[in-house]
């Protein structure tokens, strides 16, 4: 059953690998050079690479004679860099604090942004009590119902979190997760019937903008005008899609976790400044509740396969700390419904009590 480690995902031709890696880099720096001259920059440190993330973009802080940058590599073939592009003076528009890009080549999947810090929500609220997360978390519902207020009034051109992209991403949970790293399949009809009452959930939802990965590593905290903001980064996958899900995202985060009282006190926050701001569609709490949890569940199956895949197909093992957090959130949400309960048992009688054998095996022969 479980445990298998997975290696024919892998690269299969890691020279190949590293020549493209090598080439990639050279026009990077090509890029890189040519545009510090044409704007009247120079580099005076040695770059800094930042925090990798799961998906193939990097960044690398530069350090001119005018200040940082922050160069970011995209590669056009698996990255929405015209989205990225569009979105981000759309978001500036609306008094969101989304990076100005000061040049950028997309076909080649090269930008340099402002540096907004590394000040990162997360750390903030790591390293704070009760009252300073209620403090910070109450900032970040500001600005998602800023965000949610400007695609309201001035809705931006992109795609619906539609039935197709719903049932891909749970995919990913029963193709990485399941099958990839534990190879160990849900019964059939429980999978069935867990699909089926997730998307119908997310899709039964009232539309809003979606961030997508609204949550407490995409932001940042600024200091403007003398007061703190929230700098928005990872924006290019914004969709219209169910109200609830940004807020779901942010409070029932894949990286941190706090008690339920805490997560329905903000929620009760949000909801309250929400329906104020008359974001539409939050007249019916119940509904809104239920719609928190599914989605909530959607996502979290969705981050498990997430983590899976970068993990075996990239050697990124790191990503396995978050899968006991975000399954002790599904087993927290998925026995209060009826159409999810089934899948909600599997995991705790057959994947719990595996996991930890299966993530240290695939962690020493990684």
């Amino acid at each position: 059953m479980a445990g298998a480690i997975i290696r024919s995902r892998r690269l299969t031709n890691p020279m190949e690998h590293t020549m493209e890696a090598a080439q990639r880099a050279a026009a990077r720096e090509a890029w890189l050079e040519s545009t510090l001259a044409a704007m009247e920059r120079r580099q005076i440190a040695k770059p800094m690479p930042l925090t990798a993330e799961a998906s193939t973009r990097r960044f690398t802080r530069i350090i001119t004679d005018a200040g940082p940058l922050v160069l970011m590599d995209a590669p056009p073939e698996t990255e929405n860099n015209a989205a990225f592009l569009a979105l981000a003076p759309w978001l500036r528009k609306h008094g969101l604090h989304a990076p100005e890009v000061h040049a950028a080549d997309p076909q080649q999947g090269f930008m340099l942004l402002e540096d907004l810090g590394d000040h990162l929500l997360g750390t903030a609220l790591a390293n704070t009590d009760a009252a300073g997360r209620r403090d910070l978390y109450r900032l970040a519902i500001t600005t998602l119902i800023r965000f949610q207020c400007a695609g309201r009034d001035d809705p931006p051109s992109v795609p619906a979190y539609d039935r197709a992209r719903l049932e891909r991403e749970l995919g990913l949970f029963r193709d990485w997760f399941a099958q990839g790293l534990l190879q160990h399949l849900p019964p059939d009809a429980t999978w069935a019937d867990t699909v089926a009452a997730l998307t119908a959930t997310a899709l039964a939802q009232p539309r809003a903008c979606v961030y997508l990965d609204y949550h407490s590593r995409n932001l940042l905290l600024l200091e403007h005008g003398g007061e703190q903001v929230l700098g928005l980064v990872d924006f290019q996958d914004v969709h219209a899609g169910p109200v609830c899900y940004d807020l779901v995202s942010l409070l029932r985060d894949c990286y941190l976790r706090w008690p339920e009282a805490e997560v329905r006190a903000l929620r009760g926050d949000y909801l309250e400044a929400a329906r104020a701001a008359g974001v539409p569609g939050l007249e019916d709490e119940s509904a809104f509740v239920r719609g928190f949890d599914l989605c909530g569940a959607q996502r979290h199956l969705k981050a498990l396969g997430i983590f899976a895949r970068v993990a075996l197909t990239r050697g990124q093992t790191h990503y396995f700390d978050a899968m006991p957090r975000v399954l002790a959130h599904l087993a927290e949400v998925l026995p209060r419904y009826p159409e999810t309960e089934a899948l909600g048992r599997w995991l705790a009688s057959e994947i719990e009590p595996v996991l930890p054998a299966v993530l240290a095996r695939h962690r020493a022969a990684s």
